[in-house]
């Protein structure tokens, strides 16, 4: 039994994955605070825990009474409870990637994928005349890979690939500057 405390008007709750392609980790099972210790401001919620220092656990505002998948304003925090009780910030990704460590090259490259500005449907992007790219192909766009649908004099359409595409071109989920992606690329080039 690990004891953890928190402010009076956080909750404690186990974790839980709502969404395997998104990565969100959110609230389960509540779990009661053994007691309310100090007055006022001070005052704390002790909770005592029967789990395994390691153990996800999910802090939400006071009057959340059900499990849902949204951040309900940033306030929706995940926490790694440690042997001493402490409880240490975890982001969101590395808690899905612990929660569910086979879906977690897949969340990795959407989140790149959704970082680049993309999708993985078809996107209309204005362009310069003579901007080169080529329907058909992949290319690398904002710090990822985008593949190129189709082209116009000053309009490109534009799609985030999928993740079979990624491994089937040979190009690692990683930025398109980082090391490992360079050479995949110059390799893919010189093929």
């Amino acid at each position: 039994m690990i004891t953890a405390r928190l402010p009076h008007d956080t909750w404690l709750w186990t974790s839980v994955l709502a969404s395997r392609e998104r990565g969100h980790v959110c609230n389960g099972r509540p779990i009661r605070a053994a007691r309310y210790e100090g007055t006022g401001l001070a005052r704390a919620g002790v909770y005592e825990v029967d789990a395994e220092p390691g153990t996800l656990l999910v802090a939400t505002p006071a009057g959340m009474s059900a499990p849902g998948d949204g951040p309900w304003g940033g306030r929706h925090a995940v926490y790694r409870l440690e042997a001493d009780g402490a409880l240490t910030g975890v982001t969101m990704a590395d808690a899905a990637d612990q929660l569910d460590p086979e879906g977690a090259l897949a969340r990795r490259h959407r989140r790149f994928v959704l970082a680049a500005g993309l999708d993985f449907g078809t996107t209309r992007i204005r362009m310069p005349e003579g901007h080169g790219y080529e329907p058909g192909t992949g290319t690398e766009w904002r710090g990822y890979w985008a593949i190129v649908e189709k082209t116009m004099a000053r309009q490109v359409w534009l799609r985030g690939p999928s993740l079979a595409e990624m491994l089937e071109a040979g190009l690692p989920v990683a930025p398109s500057d980082s090391p490992e992606a360079v050479a995949a690329a110059n390799a893919i080039r010189a093929a």
